[in-house]
C-alpha cells in the first residue's frame, strides 16, 4: 500500500510540475507575456510626465497594457535609490512616482505580472530627470516669450547661443531665489510666488502687455527657444547640444565691455553685440 500511495504522489506531483510549466509556456508561446513599453518623455507644452508645479520632485510614467497582464511592477533607480527598487505595484498603466529629488535623473523599467506568478521581461529603461524650478503653464509660457522678446524675435541660426543662454539667465535668477536662497537675487524676488510674476511685474523683465504690444505672444514662439527653455529648466543640453551655463544672470544689446571676465558670452549681431554677463554693472 505504501509501494501505491508513494506512486500515487509522485504522479500527482508531476502532474501539477507538468500543470504549472505548462501554463508558463502557454503564456510565454501565445505571445500573453508581452514587455510593456514606457511612453516617451514629454518635454514642452504638456504635463503628461511633468506634471505642473510638481516638476521638482513628481514624475509620471505611462506604459501600454498587455494582454492578459493582472498588475505591473514598477522600478525606479536613482537619487536616493542607489539600486533598482520596486517602487510599486498597481493594475493601472500608469504611476506619479513621487517624493524625488531637485534637479535628478532617474531610471525607470516596469514588467507585467501574469497569473501563476510568471512575469515578462522589463521594459527598456527609461531616463527621465526632475526639473530644477517648479512652473505652471502660465509660467513656461511667460519664459518663452522673454526669451523670444529678448532676442528680438528672430529665428536665426545666428542665435542659436544667445537662445540658449538668455533662458539659463532667466531660470538662473529663479532657480537662485526660489531653491539657492542666494543672497543676491533671494531679497529682490521674495515677494514673487512665480516665475511669471517675476517676469510681468517686477521690473527685471516686461510686462505681459509689452510682450503683446512686440508680437510676442506665445503662439509665435519658436520650437528652438521652447528647446532652449526646456533646456534651461530641465538643465540638460539643450538646443543643437549647446551645453548649459548655470553662471549667467543678465544680457544686453552693447558693445562695451566685452573684454570684461564679467561677461561670460559676446555674440557679433548686425547692430552691435549681444552680450550675457555673468554680473550686473548697474
Amino acid at each position: 500500500m505504501k509501494k501505491i500511495a508513494v506512486f500515487i504522489m509522485a504522479m500527482a506531483v508531476m502532474f501539477v510540475m507538468t500543470d504549472l510549466s505548462g501554463i508558463k509556456a502557454s503564456a510565454l508561446m501565445s505571445g500573453k507575456a508581452v514587455v510593456p513599453r514606457l511612453s516617451a518623455e514629454s518635454t514642452y507644452d504638456s504635463s503628461y510626465t511633468h506634471p505642473y508645479n510638481s516638476q521638482i520632485d513628481t514624475i509620471v510614467l505611462h506604459w501600454n497594457k498587455t494582454a492578459g497582464a493582472k498588475r505591473y511592477q514598477v522600478y525606479v533607480y536613482g537619487g536616493k535609490y542607489r539600486s533598482w527598487t520596486r517602487y510599486c505595484t498597481t493594475t493601472q498603466n500608469n504611476i506619479a512616482v513621487k517624493r524625488l529629488s531637485r534637479a535628478t535623473t532617474y531610471m525607470f523599467k516596469v514588467r507585467a505580472v501574469y497569473a501563476g506568478n510568471n512575469y515578462s521581461a522589463f521594459s527598456p529603461v527609461q531616463k527621465i530627470k526632475t526639473a530644477r524650478m517648479n512652473y505652471d503653464k502660465a509660467g513656461w509660457e511667460s519664459i518663452c516669450r522673454i526669451v523670444y522678446h529678448e532676442v528680438g524675435r528672430i529665428d536665426d541660426d545666428m542665435w542659436d547661443k544667445p537662445i540658449v543662454y538668455v533662458a539659463d539667465c532667466v531660470a538662473n535668477r529663479f532657480v537662485s531665489a526660489k531653491y539657492n536662497n542666494d543672497p543676491l537675487w533671494a531679497p529682490f524676488y521674495k515677494n514673487y510666488k512665480d516665475i511669471q510674476s517675476i517676469i510681468y511685474t517686477s521690473g527685471g523683465f516686461m510686462s505681459d502687455s509689452g510682450l503683446t504690444r512686440d508680437g510676442c505672444n506665445y503662439s509665435n514662439v519658436p520650437n528652438k527657444v521652447k528647446s532652449a527653455v526646456w533646456g534651461a529648466v530641465y538643465g540638460v543640453s539643450s538646443y543643437k547640444n549647446i551645453k548649459n551655463d548655470y553662471n549667467v544672470y543678465y544680457w544686453c544689446n552693447r558693445s562695451y565691455y566685452t573684454s570684461s571676465s564679467k561677461i561670460a558670452y559676446s555674440f557679433k549681431i548686425p547692430w552691435g553685440y549681444f552680450s550675457i554677463w555673468r554680473s550686473y554693472w548697474g
